[in-house]
């Protein structure tokens, strides 16, 4: 059938409006965010290496790492205690340092301990600094006594940023949002790095006692124990979809392999946040998993 000129534009005109619309809801890249008042811009997914360093097949390691920054994660997120992840990061790292944020853990609680563990993790990174450096798994507080104390971790820390090996510095926890929301108040971390999902919304959540001081401080959340560690993956992408939803600047999730990596760097490009309906029903959907043997870390 022969189109007139007015007819041909009118139809051009609905086009070009209802490819205009699907715009706003197709995404090709991953959403960034700011990670507070870092400065740092993050992609909502990053890459939680624990999964790398139980990797036995090096080569597969390094791929998935690889493919990760190829695809459009940008936040690499990894620890000396994570079996050989650093080393496994820091064969990439030695090419492709200038393309990622990336973030490491001391687990040491005194001053001296932490400063060879902080300079140890460079030399397998292979960087001379990382953008974000993290006193890790505080979660009692006989611990934040020790790492605040005159010999703590955390003067190791400073001294990290204050010689350049780190830009920012972080705390983490696991168990007791208290603990953490007391370190806040006793020294100006830049990044909180705690559990989050629906089923650990359920018991002692953190959100509930730190989003409130994120939002009054400026500080970057970042999410861990998206998917329970591995022992909750009946629903990744809403799993995934409800963590994107919260006040958060990135979720870290482990990926042991491509295809992991893969169905979640769709699931990330895809995101539309939840309702608030929506949120409530998939709490309600998964809370039959809220319990210590999935959430190990809640555990004392």
């Amino acid at each position: 059938m022969k189109l007139t000129r007015r007819e041909f534009l009118k139809k051009a005109g609905v086009s070009i409006i209802a490819m205009k619309f699907a715009s706003k809801y197709i995404k090709f890249e991953i959403e960034k965010r700011k990670l507070g008042k870092t400065g740092l811009e993050v992609t909502i997914l990053g890459l939680g290496c624990a999964q790398i360093g139980s990797i036995r097949n090096y080569k597969q390691a390094i791929k998935i790492i690889e493919t990760a920054i190829d695809m459009g994660i940008n936040y690499i997120d990894t620890a000396s205690t994570y079996g050989d992840s650093e080393e496994k990061v820091g064969e990439v790292m030695k090419s492709r340092r200038k393309e990622v944020i990336l973030a490491t853990k001391t687990l040491q609680r005194d001053k001296e301990s932490s400063w060879r563990e902080i300079n140890t993790s460079l030399e397998r990174l292979k960087t001379d600094y990382v953008d974000l450096l993290q006193i890790h798994s505080v979660n009692t507080m006989y611990e934040l006594d020790k790492i605040t104390s005159k010999n703590g971790s955390l003067q190791a820390v400073i001294r990290a940023k204050e010689e350049g090996l780190c830009k920012h510095i972080g705390i983490t926890g696991h168990t007791r949002p208290e603990v953490i929301k007391e370190a806040l108040n006793r020294f100006d971390f830049e990044t909180v790095l705690m559990p989050l999902s629906s089923v650990d919304k359920l018991l002692n959540d953190f959100g509930d006692v730190i989003f409130p001081i994120a939002k009054k401080k400026n500080l970057g959340v970042i999410a861990m124990k998206v998917l329970s560690d591995g022992r909750f993956t009946a629903f990744v992408p809403e799993s995934l979809r409800y963590v994107f939803s919260l006040p958060i600047s990135t979720a870290i999730v482990g990926m042991k392999t491509l295809d992991e990596l893969k169905q979640n760097v769709e699931i990330a490009k895809k995101f539309i946040p939840m309702t608030e309906l929506e949120m409530e029903n998939f709490i309600e959907k998964t809370k039959k998993h809220t319990s210590t043997s999935i959430l190990w870390w809640k555990q004392g």
